[in-house]
């Protein structure tokens, strides 16, 4: 159904200017060939030119002696063949009395007898001109007890061109359609495809692909090309942009661990020789400090792992491992935690397959995605694995309330916590989806969540078993 949404004319640039392009050069080509032919169906009398009025005396000779070689009696459309097989003429006979035509015309040219009406008021023979071919005529040839008028018949110079716009009308109008379409969509495909290839760049680039440029429509040299390459000039400065703030960011968390690392040490050192010494208050703000450094400091192990993911680098340990390598530690430590907080998880492999797969990678995916799963559980999680196409596919559900539809395209985002579910003290940083969505990507995967019918969430990850590196 989209190809057709091309030919509507609401909604397609590309069928309205080819339409009106279309239907402009057709009215200007009907036009001209209705003008000319108005101009050429008027009869044209001029004076025999010498050489006309030679060939005329000798064709007229010789069909004289061939037919007075038959004795007077013969068959005229065979002679008529005869005689001109040798010239370059077609040769007409009109009976005068009867206005009956004999002629050896090949084309299927519907003569009409008024034409030569005329030559019958002349006192010498004359040539008639008449959509595209000439009359040159009349001479007087007896036959079968009978006067006939010769006329020798040549078309006008022009060629086959003229002899199908005068001949075969309908093949001649077939002709003006087909090559007026052709040359009108190769006109508008030229012009907008430009604008095509920008519109697949732009999606492209909304999808997180900053390197993408466009080419042929940035070599053009006008409007279009103008365009074309200001959209690469945006592209180039979004890209750098982002890649500014990516590296900032990696950087300035690089910058953190060092003094990070000393406060815990100094947090540590603080707590083991003052503990008996302490107050209360004062070992609770510390235990409070030391539980916040933590966090920080795993908040910068996420956002490098994002940054590294973010990159265009493939996967660095891609190997053969199979599905219950991956599991068995996933599963073991998430039912673990599921128990501290009161919460069953079930789980439920098909089959154990091989796939190709950054083990680590792949299973920080699944155990970001399994975590959020049981935080926002309110009793039970379910994880079940399956082969489906030649892929390994698992769906990660919940019995939580869920996410509202018009947030569960943002939750892959970095930093994003939806408002009315997540916060800081629920929710984390907003990094754990973020992260799972890159590495599912770089095994060439899927991830998507969707809402239960009965309630809570559903995240499906899909991945081929075997892909292209």
């Amino acid at each position: 159904m989209k190809g057709l949404s091309r030919f509507n004319p609401a909604k397609s640039l590309f069928f309205r200017v080819f339409l009106w392009f279309w239907l402009a050069a057709l009215l200007i080509f009907l036009s001209s060939v209705w003008l000319a032919k108005q101009l050429d169906s008027e009869a044209k009398y001029q004076p025999l030119s010498p050489q006309q009025h030679k060939d005329l005396n000798t064709l007229t000779r010789k069909l004289q002696n061939q037919i007075d070689k038959r004795n007077g009696n013969v068959e005229l459309k065979k002679l008529l063949d005869h005689v001109s097989a040798r010239n370059r003429f077609g040769l007409i006979l009109i009976d005068p009395s009867t206005r009956e035509i004999v002629h050896n015309i090949i084309r299927n040219r519907r003569l009409k007898k008024e034409m030569f009406d005329d030559f019958n008021q002349q006192s010498a023979p004359l040539m008639l001109e008449v959509q595209g071919i000439t009359f040159v005529g009349p001479s007087m040839v007896s036959a079968n007890q009978t006067d006939y008028m010769l006329f020798l018949v040549k078309p006008r110079p022009g060629g086959s061109f003229r002899v199908i716009q005068h001949e075969y009308p309908e093949v001649f109008i077939t002709f003006i359609i087909s090559f007026s379409l052709g040359l009108c969509y190769l006109f508008v495909r030229g012009l907008l495809n430009p604008i095509a290839q920008l519109s697949l760049a732009s999606k492209r680039m909304a999808t997180g692909e900053m390197g993408v440029r466009v080419g042929a429509a940035s070599a053009r040299l006008d409007e279009i090309g103008q365009l074309g390459r200001d959209f690469n000039y945006m592209s180039e400065q979004v890209e750098s942009v982002l890649n500014s703030q990516k590296r900032l960011l990696a950087d300035i968390s690089h910058e953190l661990r060092s003094p990070l690392t000393r406060l815990q040490l100094s947090i540590g050192i603080a707590l083991q020789q003052n503990e008996t010494d302490m107050s209360a208050n004062m070992l609770s703000a510390l235990e409070r400090i030391e539980k916040e450094a933590r966090q920080i400091e795993d908040m910068i192990a996420q956002v490098l792992l994002l940054s590294r993911l973010d990159n265009q680098l493939p996967v660095e340990n891609l190997q053969s491992v199979s599905l219950e390598q991956i599991m068995t530690p996933i599963i073991a430590d998430a039912r673990f935690e599921a128990a501290q907080k009161n919460k069953e998880l079930f789980y439920q492999a098909d089959e154990n397959v091989s796939l190709h797969a950054d083990p680590q990678l792949l299973s920080s995916a699944i155990e970001n995605i399994l975590r959020n799963a049981i935080h926002y559980s309110n009793h039970h999680i379910q994880v079940k694995v399956s082969v489906q196409d030649k892929h390994l596919v698992w769906e990660i559900e919940d019995d939580g309330n869920g996410i509202e539809e018009s947030q569960l395209d943002r939750i892959f985002e970095a930093f994003y916590r939806e408002s009315t579910a997540r916060d800081r003290n629920s929710g984390g940083v907003g990094l754990g989806l973020a992260i799972a969505q890159h590495a599912i990507g770089k095994h060439q995967g899927l991830i998507q969540a969707s809402n239960k019918p009965q309630g809570g969430l559903l995240v499906k990850i899909s991945i081929p078993l075997v892909w292209a590196q």
